[in-house]
């Protein structure tokens, strides 16, 4: 008799709904999903959904924008940056070093050039991270198409080793996967522990994920819970 897949995830053989837990980081992140991620059962952006407690998932529309994200950043309560990479982009790791004299850029009725620094009397808002859950031609079309998205400051990652998702080999060299990205913050942000957390996360994902396309069936051990060194 034929397996049916989960209704959740879409694995047949190695359901993963119940293989994560959450992590104990405080990063905000907002993936902005392409609609074609949200039907791959190779998506990553679940797993950090899955993993990080402090992430929401919006899933992109070229006509409408998410109105209830936009409100939440003109009322000023956090620092929306958007992770991608630019001429202007600010390194994540002094961004996170000089998070106290940033005041958040959430106005979209004003540039980040135009925004006051802020001084230290002043409440610092929470940086929030935004993400876009797509392959990398995918990610250039919807910022394109987005100008709510182009109005954001823009942070980079810092040269990292070459990644190690080996689910769709068609990406262009140096390019790292959702959950490699936000691994990559992490680790910016000094967070190593959840960092080497979620890396390993990923490792899992992506055995359970051949397993299952290949259809295997035999059982695969259950992710491991890394202990701090």
């Amino acid at each position: 008799m034929a397996c049916s897949p989960c209704r959740q995830c879409g694995f047949t053989y190695h359901c993963i709904c119940h293989c994560y837990w959450p992590l104990e980081s405080q990063l905000q992140c907002v993936l902005v999903m392409h609609e074609n991620e949200a039907q791959r059962q190779s998506n990553t952006g679940k797993l950090v959904k899955a993993a990080l407690p402090h992430t929401q998932v919006e899933i992109w529309q070229r006509k409408q924008p998410p109105q209830a994200l936009l409100d939440s950043w003109a009322r000023g309560g956090v620092s929306p940056w958007l992770l991608f990479p630019s001429d202007d982009a600010v390194p994540a790791d002094r961004l996170f070093a000089d998070a106290d004299a940033l005041v958040s850029c959430a106005d979209k009725s004003a540039s980040c050039a135009d925004t006051p620094i802020a001084t230290p009397k002043e409440p610092r808002a929470p940086l929030q991270f935004v993400v876009l859950d797509a392959t990398w031609q995918q990610a250039r079309k919807m910022l394109n198409k987005s100008p709510w998205l182009n109005r954001l400051p823009r942070v980079s990652l810092p040269s990292t080793a070459a990644s190690q998702y080996t689910i769709r080999r068609n990406q262009p060299p140096g390019h790292l996967c959702t959950s490699e990205a936000v691994s990559a913050l992490l680790r910016s942000q000094g967070d190593v522990n959840a960092a080497t957390q979620l890396d390993h996360f990923l490792v899992h994902f992506m055995e359970r994920y051949e397993a299952d396309r290949h259809h295997h069936t035999d059982p695969l051990p259950a992710p491991k819970m890394l202990t701090s060194k």
